[in-house]
């Protein structure tokens, strides 16, 4: 037999990430051993693009622990907590029954399911995030979720993990600058703003200065290479 293959509605192309082997590695030892796993970082961190690549990995490397599939539930555009069940049943492309309250309806729905819930972007809506997780383990106890925030859900279950910014160059040198996360971050989009781009010893020190006092911070750098024209 093949390998099994999770269901999913991830995109099948992601976008490379860039110094974050380490956080990719821990977040998904996390994964094995808790239920929920909140993904914590401030705004532009980049916490949406790691919990990505953890749930594509996943989707491939557990694919056999989580046979109903891997699901990314987006939050960002909600501006009510009650909808957060119906966000979910979307992304499952289930109908929730009419005559329950929806988290009541999206529990059952999942009760005899193996998955993993990916909900991103729910620091407006923690409250109701926290609530429909309880809900959910308390009727479908294999059913895990990784969540992003830039608040902590204080789910009874919840095990944190903090993104930081990306690791930035001790010196100035351009041979040991391109190990540094954030200089790989620069130079890859820098070559997406202009192909001739490359990190020589002339400009691996500003550069390098650039990636420091933007601290690291993946969305920053993203913006500040685009503007390299």
């Amino acid at each position: 037999a093949g390998p099994v293959r999770a269901r999913t509605n991830l995109p099948t192309h992601l976008l490379s990430l860039y110094g974050r082997v380490e956080d990719l590695a821990t977040i998904k030892a996390l994964l094995r051993q808790h239920a929920v796993v909140t993904v914590v970082g401030a705004g532009g961190i980049g916490k949406t693009r790691v919990a990505q690549a953890v749930a594509a990995d996943i989707a491939v490397e557990s694919a056999a622990d989580f046979p109903d599939g891997v699901w990314w539930v987006e939050l960002a555009a909600l501006s009510d907590g009650a909808l957060v069940p119906s966000a979910v049943a979307r992304a499952l492309c289930v109908q929730l029954a009419g005559d329950r309250l929806p988290g009541e309806a999206m529990a059952s729905l999942l009760a005899s399911q193996r998955l993993l819930l990916v909900l991103d972007n729910c620091e407006h809506l923690t409250d109701a995030v926290a609530e429909f997780i309880e809900s959910v383990r308390a009727a479908a106890p294999q059913v895990r979720f990784l969540a992003t925030s830039q608040e902590t859900l204080k789910t009874a279950e919840e095990h944190i993990y903090r993104v930081g910014g990306l690791a930035v160059p001790a010196d100035d040198g351009a041979a040991t600058a391109l190990q540094a996360g954030a200089v790989e971050l620069f130079v890859a989009r820098a070559q997406g703003a202009d192909p001739n781009f490359a990190l020589t010893p002339t400009h691996a020190p500003a550069v390098n200065e650039i990636c420091r006092r933007l601290d690291g911070i993946p969305l920053a750098i993203e913006l500040a290479a685009a503007r390299l024209p």
